[in-house]
């Protein structure tokens, strides 16, 4: 599966992005809201992990950009924050289909992955 990373954090983007790799997966990175905009275009993505609180501000409208760039792709959400703490996101930005909070385990952020990857497969054309 092509995936987008995008977290400021960049070690723990490079975790992320070779742990993901080191399973199979086509993995990009971005580190702010412009980068993964751009990265975006015409990519076609199948799942963008996306960090809520990045240097130039809250990534929602990177959500809302992955629907219309890639309406195909999954959007996991990240926060290391108390927000939506009852699952609000998808209020907000309806094309999140599930948040992770930080610190998010390996094992969890695969498996999620898996699921995103196999329900894409399952998809019909």
């Amino acid at each position: 599966m092509k995936i987008l990373v995008v977290e400021d954090d960049r070690v723990l983007c490079d975790v992320f992005a070779t742990s993901l790799r080191d399973a199979g997966h086509e993995v990009h990175k971005a580190f702010d809201i412009n980068s993964a905009i751009d990265r975006l275009r015409g990519r076609g993505y199948g799942l963008v992990i996306l960090d809520y609180y990045l240097p130039d501000g809250i990534s929602l409208p990177v959500a809302e950009y992955t629907c219309v760039a890639c309406p195909d792709a999954r959007i996991i959400l990240l926060t290391g924050s108390g927000v939506f703490p009852n699952g609000e996101a998808s209020i907000l930005a309806p094309c999140v289909d599930w948040m992770l909070r930080k610190p998010v385990p390996l094992e969890d952020l695969h498996a999620l992955v898996d699921y995103a990857a196999l329900n894409a497969e399952l998809r019909p054309s």
